[in-house]
């Protein structure tokens, strides 16, 4: 038993504590000892230093150096070092050095704190005696006026002798405390380990499958400890099953996982994969369990990940294309219950709509910058232009004046574009709901556009093929969704060209389509219309003065209220944009029974 690493592992760790932490706790009472001295012995000084003011103060006037015996005649009975200085630093009187010898003390830490209070506190090494000293100073001022300083000193030793008196008394009394309870502790260890010893040998005879062999009964908890690997030995089986079905439960939630898990041991053999990584991989069970990473239809730059992680023994995450799609790959190096490698897991997640996502967001910034810098720009020019010439006829400043105005105009608009886009694309739009009968909201756009389209020559047309066309929704912003859609069908249009305005209802939503005879769109550039800042032809949204947000503010007015939009044109032919709105509760059950 005295050969046992467990006991000598517990007894010497314990013996280790102890050690460690009577030296921690000597350590910081000793400080906290220390500290409680140097402020008793401060304020001993400081009201020493006091009592002595008055009757040591009249020595400022002394033109002389006085003799250590009468300074000590005048201060009977006091330990500490007594120095008087004048105000210019000359040493008048010192206890244990003759003034002349001494240097000016006017750049004393003690004597100038005490210049800028009522009295200054130092620890410093005395040059004079060759010993830390405590130096506490105080102003002084004589019967005739005269300034100075009265400065006490105590040699640190002092200090020093009481905590290492205390020291010496905790390591002593924690030395033999800590021995009287290791000595304890070995009893109890040797007494707790030794059936555990025994207990130990059989229960290695059990895993070695020899469940023939039984653990005694014991006393305490060694007896519990026998009884419960009896268990073990007799239930086998149970245990068995019990783990295949905790494997089964792992493998349930590993296959509802949106992320891609792989396993795979040293060889690169797979060793599980679950549903969704083999549909990120195009795979079935059969192409990949047990296969070779390399024998796999997958990405080189998957396999390569793979590769490195068990080579190098660590873990790294490593963005991968396969096809059109990219994955953010993390390799998870695996070890076993000996801290050595066993294997690894690979889990891919799908980034490619993120990617997406995280490139509209940087050419949205970069369009915005974009759209917000050029006017911006031209204003400025203008006006350091006017600035700059004085004398600028008033027909020139006029007309800057008015590019300025329309610079701005232009930059208000894609300012309040750009809020309207963020409220919508916040949960604040939810905040402004109420009934909003479309049809007649419609009707009023139509009014005011018709003068638009008739300065553009164009022929507009409202058709409402059902009424009411009720929804809940924000009143402002469905009215700039309806005029958005309008302002577009005529800005893009021809010479001569129509514009049809049409709702109606189909089930449980409401429609809003829009349809021109303009330009068309492109089936390219119809996946992107939605986008921010996007314009089909740029350099006419320029001469129309659109700021690229139109048609992304509809989106997103369609979807803030839970619906949406979509397109159908052609080039040359005329575009089609239609919104559908949920409808409101009421006018659902009446679209329901006409149904």
């Amino acid at each position: 038993m005295l050969k046992s690493r467990f006991l000598w592992k517990v007894w010497g760790s314990m013996a280790l504590f102890m050690a460690v932490s009577s030296i921690i706790f000597g350590f910081f009472v000793g400080s906290q000892v220390e500290q409680s001295a140097l402020k008793r012995i401060q304020g001993a000084l400081f009201d020493q230093s006091l009592s002595l003011a008055d009757s040591l103060s009249s020595y400022l006037d002394t033109e002389e150096s006085l003799p250590i015996k009468l300074l000590e005649g005048t201060t009977p009975g006091v330990m500490a070092r007594i120095t008087i200085v004048d105000s210019e630093g000359k040493v008048l009187a010192d206890t244990d050095s003759a003034p002349a010898k001494m240097m000016n003390q006017l750049d004393r830490p003690e004597i100038v704190a005490s210049s800028a209070s009522s009295f200054g506190f130092s620890l410093r090494y005395s040059d004079a005696l060759k010993m830390d000293m405590v130096y506490v100073a105080i102003r002084l001022t004589s019967p005739s006026g005269k300034a100075g300083f009265l400065r006490l000193a105590l040699p640190y030793r002092v200090v020093d002798d009481e905590v290492g008196t205390l020291r010496n008394m905790i390591y002593a009394s924690g030395g033999a405390i800590g021995l009287g309870l290791l000595m304890i502790a070995y009893y109890l260890a040797y007494r707790l380990l030794n059936p555990i010893a025994k207990v130990t040998r059989r229960a290695y005879a059990i895993a070695q499958q020899q469940y023939q062999v039984r653990l005694p009964n014991r006393r305490f908890d060694i007896g519990q400890l026998s009884e419960i690997i009896n268990e073990i030995a007799l239930g086998g089986q149970q245990r068995i099953d019990e783990l295949t079905k905790n494997r089964n439960q792992l493998a349930a939630v590993l296959s509802g996982l949106t992320e891609g898990v792989i396993a795979f041991d040293l060889e690169q053999r797979v060793l599980h994969i679950n549903d969704a990584a083999l549909s990120m991989l195009s795979l079935n069970v059969e192409q990949a369990l047990n296969r070779n990473f390399y024998e796999l239809p997958a990405s080189r730059q998957i396999k390569t990940a793979v590769e490195k992680c068990l080579s190098e023994q660590s873990n790294l995450t490593a963005t991968v294309k396969f096809g059109e799609r990219t994955f953010e790959c993390c390799c998870l190096l695996m070890t076993s219950d000996k801290e050595e490698p066993s294997g690894g897991i690979m889990v891919l997640e799908d980034i490619t709509e993120k990617m997406h996502l995280e490139k509209v967001r940087s050419d949205f910034v970069a369009n915005a910058s974009h759209e917000l810098k050029t006017p911006i720009s031209a204003i400025r020019g203008l006006v350091e232009t006017i600035i700059d010439d004085p004398r600028m006829p008033e027909e020139v400043v006029n007309r800057f004046i008015n590019r300025i105005n329309s610079q701005a105009i232009r930059l208000d608009a894609v300012v309040q574009d750009l809020l309207h886009l963020s409220r919508f694309d916040s949960a604040e739009a939810d905040s402004n709901l109420s009934r909003i009968d479309l049809a007649e909201l419609a009707r009023k756009i139509y009014v005011t556009k018709s003068y638009d389209a008739g300065d553009a020559g164009l022929d507009i047309n409202l058709k409402i093929e059902s009424e009411p066309l009720e929804v809940d929704g924000d009143s402002e912003a469905l009215n700039q969704l309806i005029a958005n859609l309008v302002d577009n069908a005529i800005k893009y249009n021809i010479e001569e060209g129509k514009v049809e305005v049409r709702l109606y209802k189909k089930r449980s939503s409401a429609f809003v389509e829009v349809e021109d005879s303009g330009i068309g769109i492109s089936a390219e550039e119809t996946q992107r219309i939605f986008e921010r800042f996007y314009r089909v032809d740029k350099a006419r949204a320029g001469s129309v003065g659109g700021t690229g947000l139109g048609w992304a503010i509809v989106k997103h007015i369609a979807q803030a209220h839970k619906g949406g939009v979509s397109v159908d044109s052609q080039l040359g032919k005329g575009s089609v944009f239609s919104v559908n709105i949920p409808l409101a509760e009421q006018e659902i059950d009446h679209a329901v029974k006409i149904s």
